[in-house]
C-alpha cells in the first residue's frame, strides 16, 4: 500500500528528470584566425573550437552582410530612362507627318489598360524634349535617343505612386497631315542610383509593356516584343478608310513602384555545417577577391523541433591589394 502511495512522486521524478535531460544546450562555439590582415586572393582559414550542429557565415560582402539580415532597402537618389530609336517614313507621294511620337509620364493612371478612358483620365507629363535626340535628327537607323546614362526621370516621382512611362502614337488624317511614320524603340532601360551603387528596375524583358488603341476596331500595327517597341498604324491596303481617321495608339510600361526605394531583401548566409555532429568541422577557408574592410560574422546554433538557441561570433579582417 505504501509503495502505491509513492508512484505518483515517482513519476514527476522522473518527467522532471526527462525534462532536464532533453533541454537543449547553447552551443560551444569560438573562432579565430591567425592573423587580421591578409592580401586578396589568399585564402583564409576560421578556425573553430566547439561542437555546434549549425554554422553559417556572413563574409560582410554586399548580399552577405549581417547588418542587412533582416533587410537591405536603398534609398534611390536618381532615376534614369535610355532607350534607342529609329523612325521610318511611309511608302507613297507626300510630306510625312511629324510630332506623332511624345515621351509620356504618369504617377496617378490608374493601371486599367483595358479602357482608354482610363488614359485619357489620367494626368501625363510630356517628357519628349528630354530626349537626346529630337524628331528631326531621328533617322531609319536605330541610335540612342538618350544620352549613355539616360535622361533624368528624378523630378517626376511621388512618394506612394507608381511611375508609368508610354510611348504615345498620335495619328491624323493623312490627306491633311501627311503621311504616317513608324516609330521603333529599342534597348528600353530604368535604372536606380543610390548609396548602394545602380539597379535596373526594367528592361525589354523584364517590363510589362501593354499596347492600348484609342479605336481597336481599327487594325493597328503597334507591337510590344522582348525585343522592339513598333509604333505604327493600321495597313492601308486591307483597311483604306483608316487613313482618314484621327486616333492614338499607346504603348504604357508597368506601374514601377520601386522608384523611390529599392528593396533587395535580406542579406543571406552561406551555410557551412548542418545537422549533425558526425560532419563537425573544424575549419573554413574562404578568399576575399576585393580590398577593403569586412566584418565577418558566424552564427552556431543548436536546434530541435522545439527550440533552437545560436551564438554569434564575429572577426574584423582587413584585406589589402
Amino acid at each position: 500500500m505504501k509503495f502505491i502511495y509513492q508512484i505518483p512522486f515517482l513519476l514527476l521524478f522522473l518527467l522532471c528528470a526527462c525534462s532536464k535531460f532533453d533541454e537543449l544546450p547553447t552551443p560551444d562555439f569560438e573562432v579565430s584566425t591567425t592573423a587580421t590582415t591578409y592580401k586578396k586572393g589568399v585564402p583564409i582559414e576560421f578556425n573553430f573550437k566547439g561542437n555546434p550542429q549549425f554554422i553559417s557565415v556572413y563574409t560582410g560582402e554586399t548580399g552577405k552582410d549581417y547588418a542587412f539580415k533582416d533587410g537591405r532597402v536603398m534609398d534611390v537618389n536618381s532615376l534614369k530612362l535610355s532607350f534607342n530609336s529609329s523612325v521610318t517614313n511611309a511608302t507613297g507621294a507626300g510630306t510625312p507627318q511629324t510630332g506623332m511620337f511624345s515621351l509620356m509620364v504618369s504617377t496617378d493612371f490608374n493601371g486599367d489598360y483595358s479602357n482608354f478612358a482610363s488614359i485619357a483620365a489620367a494626368s501625363w507629363v510630356d517628357i519628349t524634349n528630354r530626349l537626346a535626340k529630337q524628331e528631326a535628327a531621328t533617322t531609319t537607323a536605330i541610335t540612342a535617343a538618350t544620352p549613355a546614362d539616360g535622361i533624368d526621370l528624378t523630378d517626376l516621382r511621388v512618394a506612394g505612386k507608381p511611375l508609368y512611362i508610354a510611348f504615345k502614337y498620335n495619328i491624323r488624317e493623312q490627306s491633311t497631315y501627311g503621311l504616317w511614320r513608324a516609330w521603333r524603340f529599342q534597348a528600353f532601360s530604368l535604372t536606380a542610383m543610390g548609396n548602394l551603387g545602380s539597379q535596373v528596375l526594367g528592361n525589354m524583358t523584364t517590363t510589362a509593356f501593354r499596347v492600348v488603341q484609342k479605336n481597336p476596331e481599327i487594325v493597328s500595327r503597334t507591337t510590344a516584343t522582348t525585343a522592339t517597341l513598333t509604333l505604327l498604324h493600321a495597313d492601308l491596303a486591307l483597311n483604306p478608310a483608316a487613313a482618314e481617321i484621327p486616333t492614338q495608339n499607346w504603348i504604357i510600361t508597368q506601374g514601377f513602384t520601386n522608384v523611390n526605394s529599392v528593396d533587395f531583401g535580406p542579406d543571406l548566409a552561406t551555410a557551412i555545417q548542418g545537422g549533425t555532429s558526425a560532419v563537425e568541422k573544424k575549419n573554413y577557408t574562404y578568399t576575399f577577391t576585393n580590398a577593403g574592410k569586412y566584418k565577418v560574422y558566424f552564427v552556431a546554433a543548436n536546434a530541435s523541433t522545439k527550440d533552437r538557441k545560436e551564438v554569434v561570433r564575429s572577426l574584423d579582417i582587413t584585406i589589402t591589394d
